[in-house]
């Protein structure tokens, strides 16, 4: 008796499976393949690496179709090349790839690929003694493989396969518990893909609905797994879960402490966990605190300071320029704070005119400059960088000088 491993389903199948590329007869959406190229890879990639492949179809009369795959050494341009061939019962059958199909497959992604074809089809895989003893209740189409490194496989197929209930879930993705031996790699329906994020992971994640994938199966668009992973964190996962997981993503190691908050809206409980976090003085990932932050009332975000007596003398002389010059700035507009984002010295928002410390250290004409010019965003509502905002001051500037010229004329002709 020789061990295999078999993967079954109900059903038929048609021998075009395999000897058709891009044949995929697969159209629900929860299928986990629709290349049609999967089976022919596995077929290779197992051929390539020592092990034997026979299929049996059944019927409802006990009756089996049997298929075996086997190589055959030949040449083609003065070159070494396995042919694969089937056999029916009847004659060999010379398919229309060799060994070579898949180059860079390994027996895990042929697993993977016979698997995920039973499961799409219904079936599973288990370990049999003998390829000929046949239980009816296993299916009607059994894939048999032989082969003690395959067999290995099959034993680490929790790797391969997640069976965790989701923690969390975004229409998009789910999160499962840490997967031991998972390499840090993003899974595709429950699909180990190859994947691999460059940290540490906290959690094992996978995609829940289709996204793009490469032939050998890993997830094309790389560039989008950061936001839908911080998609899931922000927008999905419930104010316990968020004290519990927060600071333990704290740590600069994991991959989940470089996630971004940008293009999502943190969710109330999402915002809720970060209060809670830091009233407690407990430690958060940087960008979990930058979205709480941003989510509160911009006066909550920036950290006030009292100017000293230098400080408040330099503003008084500032607001009495203003004041002399047309500019009626209310000084119960103006607050003192630490700092603001983008490290900018002054800023208008809400009827506020929010000035940093900055501000005060560059020298009075800066802290003056700042001043009218926030004023100015304040009386008309005019943005930074438009033609109505540089208009309007070069016509201040101007004023201005023709003033000084008209003063100084005066002063010549009084002389």
């Amino acid at each position: 008796m020789t061990k295999a491993i078999c993967f079954y389903n109900d059903g038929t199948l048609d021998h075009r499976a395999f000897t058709m590329l891009g044949l995929s007869a697969k159209s629900d959406d929860k299928a986990i393949g629709f290349f049609g190229t999967g089976f022919k890879y596995a077929i290779a990639t197992l051929l390539r690496c020592g092990c034997d492949i026979t299929v049996h179809v059944h019927d409802k009369h006990g009756e089996f179709d049997e298929y075996k795959f086997f190589s055959v050494q030949g040449h083609f341009r003065d070159k070494e090349v396995e042919f694969i061939y089937y056999n029916d019962g009847k004659s060999d059958h010379e398919l229309p790839f060799t060994t070579h199909l898949g180059a860079n497959w390994k027996l895990w992604q042929a697993y993977r690929e016979l698997y995920t074809n039973a499961l799409d089809e219904g079936g599973g895989v288990e370990l049999v003694d003998d390829i000929h003893c046949f239980n009816p209740a296993i299916g009607d189409v059994c894939v048999y493989v032989m082969g003690d490194e395959f067999i290995r496989v099959y034993e680490q197929r929790a790797k391969y396969f997640l069976k965790a209930e989701p923690l969390a879930a975004s229409f998009r993705m789910r999160c499962v518990e840490k997967i031991a031996d998972s390499d840090n790699v993003v899974y595709y329906k429950t699909m180990y893909t190859g994947t691999k994020l460059d940290k540490p992971t906290h959690f094992t994640y996978d995609y829940t609905t289709t996204v793009e994938l490469t032939e050998d199966r890993t997830i094309g668009d790389t560039w989008s797994l950061r936001h839908h992973i911080s998609h899931l964190w922000l927008e999905h996962m419930s104010y316990d879960f968020l004290i519990q997981h927060l600071p333990a993503i704290a740590n600069e190691k994991m991959y989940e402490n470089q996630l971004s908050a940008d293009y999502c809206t943190p969710s109330d409980d999402f915002n809720r966990a970060c209060a809670y976090l830091n009233q407690h003085h407990r430690s958060m990932p940087l960008w979990a605190r930058d979205a709480y932050n941003r989510s509160r009332p911009f006066d909550e975000q920036v950290e006030h300071f009292k100017p000293n007596r230098w400080q408040r003398t330099q503003l008084k002389r500032a607001i009495a320029i203003l004041h002399y010059n047309g500019s009626m700035i209310d000084p119960a507009t103006i607050t003192t704070c630490a700092s603001l984002p983008e490290d900018v010295i002054g800023l208008y928002k809400n009827g506020t005119i929010y000035i940093t410390k900055e501000a005060f250290e560059r020298g009075f004409l800066a802290l003056l400059g700042t001043l009218y010019e926030e004023y100015t965003h304040l009386t008309t509502g005019y943005e930074d960088g438009t033609n109505r905002l540089q208009n309007l001051l070069v016509d201040k500037v101007a004023n201005l000088m023709q003033q000084v010229y008209e003063m100084d004329k005066e002063t010549e002709g009084s002389e």
